[in-house]
């Protein structure tokens, strides 16, 4: 690829995740003008969208996770010899209320509980209103 042409891996996440703050900003307003509902399908949490901030906060967080997932695939060559990176993943895997969080080491876990918790926290909130 041209130096001109390529995308770096950073402004890609840094967009995706531009993306995924105004898609949550148009969520909130969608929420407080009551657009957006909560409920329970047995145990999974199931949002109902009516009206025009719903639906572009829901478009926005799909091209939030589809710029996340372009950009697995794309990037800059590397240009030199860079040292070996040690990578680490991790998943969560929400039932209902509850988290089953995945990583290949500790530390990944640890953020990826954390993050689950505080993610179970907000539908708990949303729930109680």
């Amino acid at each position: 690829m041209d130096e001109c042409c390529s995308v770096k891996k950073e402004w890609l996440w840094a967009f995706a995740l531009a993306l995924l703050l105004s898609s949550a900003a148009l969520g909130w307003m969608a929420w407080e003008r009551g657009e957006v509902e909560l409920y329970l399908f047995l145990i999974f949490p199931v949002l109902k969208a009516d009206g025009a901030y719903a639906a572009v906060a829901f478009l926005l967080a799909f091209a939030s996770l589809m710029v996340m997932f372009f950009s697995f695939w794309t990037g800059v060559r590397g240009e030199g010899l860079e040292p070996e990176r040690r990578t680490s993943a991790a998943g969560v895997i929400m039932i209902g209320p509850i988290p089953i969080v995945l990583g290949s080491d500790r530390r990944t876990t640890i953020i990826t509980l954390v993050m689950a918790l505080v993610v179970l926290m907000i539908i708990i909130l949303f729930l109680v209103q």
